[in-house]
């Protein structure tokens, strides 16, 4: 696919092209594989080059930066489907273009404001923690801070480029940072040296800051030649309004998702912590497939929910619960079967990173099996019940947690962590059945397609709750 198409008349490039579900598919399966090899490889080095002390606040230090990238996105990434898709399926460029303006303008000005908060409250929080660690982090915080709100731009540029069709411009841009830190820790290796942890955290900043420049230079080329005028006016406020719910609901989400992490830094060890943060990447890759399938499909289920297309979607639901699913089940069982000897091999010292992998997996194969529920809930116009179900069950799984780690250590915090994961997504697919007469999950699309898809669905082109600017 091209930056740019022949042009129209008066100069103005055409509409880009729809890309299918299978190239847009195979685009992510790229960007995401490239992303895990180079997450693995930076799991089995950096333990090999960094002590377990250091691995552990490597671990915080990453959950730090993914949590104020969570929070300079503002929600912006969920709302980028709905909003400049839906303008791109209306052929408003003119709209599409002022919005991803502002959402860029949006995203990088909170993230300078975060990261010069952090860098001028570093000394005062480092004053807070243990005096062993107060050096580490003093040096660690600025690079944190400033990486963070880079991180946070690229995957708002990634966003934009897929929610513009440009999937594979995308898909390049997603890998690149990834990249730089195994690529540190492979270096280290090779020169026979330690790693250190602000050497580490400098390779990620190092890698940010490439992704925003080459971003804005690919969205660049993809929308100079768009009309500088919009059909429908953009307002930032009218933007801030309709990421609320989204942004609320990414924070609890990320909460959710590393609040067992959380629980072991503030209550258990340094060694808890790098075993268990292990675990959590071993089994984030069985439900890495489903990402993939969801970050492709976001943009399409919007277009085809415009343009009333039942059997399109219906396509592409089945693809990302069947593929996700089936993916996610075949990943387990292979590390059911191969990861105690790969481990035992690797370094014996992460042995009880296996069975925590094993319970953490688990719930992340169920989860697969909910397909794209929360996704369609969140570009769909559902934001503000996706954001009351995340309230309810990140509450009951905070508890949960709390008691599972009192009573059953690492394994019974792990056992509620996946309990409440599962909880969540059945929430989401019970929504989406109520509200939009579709059944993401995959008992759902497995009886649709017996019964024939779409056979006596009523039209999906409604209009969403509110557009920005009206």
């Amino acid at each position: 696919m091209t930056n740019s198409g022949p042009t129209m008349a008066g100069g103005a490039a055409p509409p880009p092209v729809i890309p299918t579900f299978r190239s847009a598919g195979a685009a992510a399966l790229f960007s995401r594989s490239v992303i895990i090899i180079a997450g693995f490889a930076n799991s089995l080095l950096l333990p090999l080059v960094l002590d377990q002390r250091g691995i552990g606040q490597y671990f915080l230090l990453q959950i730090m930066i993914a949590g104020l990238a969570t929070f300079c996105q503002l929600g912006l990434t969920f709302s980028i489907p709905r909003q400049v898709t839906d303008a791109m399926a209306r052929n408003d460029l003119g709209r599409a273009r002022r919005l991803a303006a502002t959402i860029l303008c949006l995203s990088a000005g909170l993230g300078l404001l975060v990261a010069g908060a952090v860098v001028v409250a570093s000394p005062w929080i480092a004053e807070f923690l243990d005096p062993a660690e107060r050096a580490t982090w003093i040096v660690a915080l600025p690079i944190i801070g400033a990486t963070a709100s880079l991180a946070s731009l690229t995957a708002v540029i990634v966003e934009l480029l897929r929610a513009v069709h440009a999937v594979r411009a995308a898909a390049n841009l997603a890998t690149l940072a990834s990249i730089f830190a195994a690529a540190y820790a492979g270096l280290v290796m090779m020169a026979g040296e330690r790693a250190t942890l602000s050497g580490a955290l400098l390779a990620i900043l190092f890698g940010s800051l490439c992704s925003v420049a080459l971003g804005l230079v690919l969205f660049w080329l993809r929308s100079n030649r768009w009309p500088r005028s919009a059909h429908e006016p953009v307002q930032a406020t009218a933007v801030l309004r309709e990421t609320l719910p989204n942004f609320l609901t990414t924070l609890c989400l990320f909460g959710l998702a590393n609040l067992d992490i959380l629980i072991l830094g503030s209550l258990g060890s340094m060694n808890e912590v790098a075993q268990y943060g292990l675990a959590l990447r071993f089994s984030a890759s069985m439900v890495m497939p489903l990402a993939i399938a969801n970050s492709a499909a976001a943009p399409l289920a919007v277009h085809a929910r415009s343009t009333d297309d039942i059997t399109t979607l219906d396509g592409i639901l089945a693809r990302v619960v069947f593929g996700g699913a089936g993916v996610a089940a075949v990943l387990y069982l292979g590390f059911a079967a191969a990861g105690y000897g790969f481990i035992a091999l690797w370094n014996a010292d992460y042995l009880g990173a296996y069975w925590l992998t094993l319970v953490l997996g688990l719930g992340n194969v169920l989860h697969a099996c909910g397909g794209a529920a929360g996704i369609l809930l969140m570009i769909w116009g559902d934001q503000k019940r996706a954001f009351m179900i995340v309230v309810a069950t990140s509450a009951l799984t905070v508890i949960l947690c709390f008691l599972g780690y009192r009573f059953g250590g690492m394994f019974g915090l792990a056992f509620f962590a996946a309990f409440g994961n599962v909880l969540q997504v059945a929430c989401f697919v019970l929504r989406v059945r109520t509200q939009f007469k579709v059944d993401p999950s995959l008992l759902g699309q497995w009886r649709a397609g017996l019964a024939g898809r779409g056979a006596s669905r009523p039209s999906l082109r409604r209009p969403f709750p509110e557009r920005l600017g009206q």
